[in-house]
């Protein structure tokens, strides 16, 4: 079956499970979405908490810090991830929150920021004060081992921005030969649309008593060893949600996206669109 042909009967779309909303940006704010005091005012107010952010970082360090990462690495341009969980008092939660010095985005320097994170400093926006918010971001820092001191690097742009997302994307069996990691996303994307074409029964939703258009989404990760795991679903009804799952699982094993040519784990959203006859 041609690929014009699948898409008349069974609709495929994949993609990484990353957006970014351009509507009003008050609209936007979710319990994970935490507004730094002063943004709420901004258009572009998750930005703005996000460098405000950079600057807490930086304030945060200490003397003490310095000694302890210049022991453990011999860079001298290093960088600070920050994720900050608060609760509905506005108040950091440890338990939650990381404070981690890398030599690079899957290298960390072993030394632990002398404040204890509870302690950490920054002025919520009220929206983000009434309920569990987070925020995440990185500040890259200079060494400065002379005078024991951190330089901030606000506005160092590095060849790779950190935790942006793969450097090698999953490649699927039979697309190693595409030139490109974009032309590699395009062949598995195809590859894909394909295998659930022929193993996906869409006769299922005749007999699960449904008509016209019948959407499926599935939520699953690519593991380590290239393994499609933890795969979720939800359909108008079950039966289709257990043949999404089943579908899925007989994914063939795929070369895992990597960072630093060391294999992670990705998320994927497979949303599957079908019309019943």
């Amino acid at each position: 079956m041609s690929l014009k042909n699948f898409l008349s009967g069974l609709i495929f779309c994949f993609a990484i499970t990353a957006f970014a909303q351009k509507n009003n940006p008050k609209e936007n704010i979710t319990a994970e979405s935490t507004v730094i005091e002063g943004c709420q005012y901004t258009e572009e107010i998750f930005d703005c908490s996000k460098e405000k952010l950079k600057e807490a970082i930086f304030k945060f360090l200490k003397p003490a810090d310095v000694l302890a990462v210049a022991e453990k690495t011999k860079k001298d341009t290093i960088f600070v991830r920050m994720q900050l969980a608060t609760d509905e008092m506005g108040k950091v939660v440890p338990e939650r929150s990381s404070f981690k010095f890398h030599e690079t985005e899957m290298k960390t320097i072993e030394a632990t920021v002398a404040t204890p994170l509870e302690d950490f400093q920054i002025e919520l926006a009220p929206i983000s004060q009434k309920q569990n918010s987070y925020i995440a971001n990185h500040l890259f820092i200079k060494i400065d081992r002379e005078n024991n001191s951190f330089i901030p690097l606000y506005n160092y742009v590095p060849e790779r921005i950190p935790f942006s997302g793969p450097e090698v994307g999953v490649i699927y069996p039979g697309c190693e030969k595409a030139a490109t990691n974009q032309q590699k996303k395009r062949c598995m994307s195809t590859e894909i649309s394909e295998f659930v074409n022929q193993n996906f029964k869409t006769r299922l939703g005749r007999k699960a008593k449904l008509n016209g258009i019948v959407k499926v989404f599935v939520v699953f990760k690519i593991n380590e060893q290239g393994k499609a795991v933890n795969i979720r679903s939800r359909a108008p009804h079950p039966i289709l949600e257990k043949e999404a799952i089943r579908v899925i699982r007989r994914l063939p094993r795929m070369k895992p996206a990597t960072i630093e040519n060391i294999p992670i784990s990705v998320n994927y959203t497979l949303p599957i669109v079908f019309k019943v006859k």
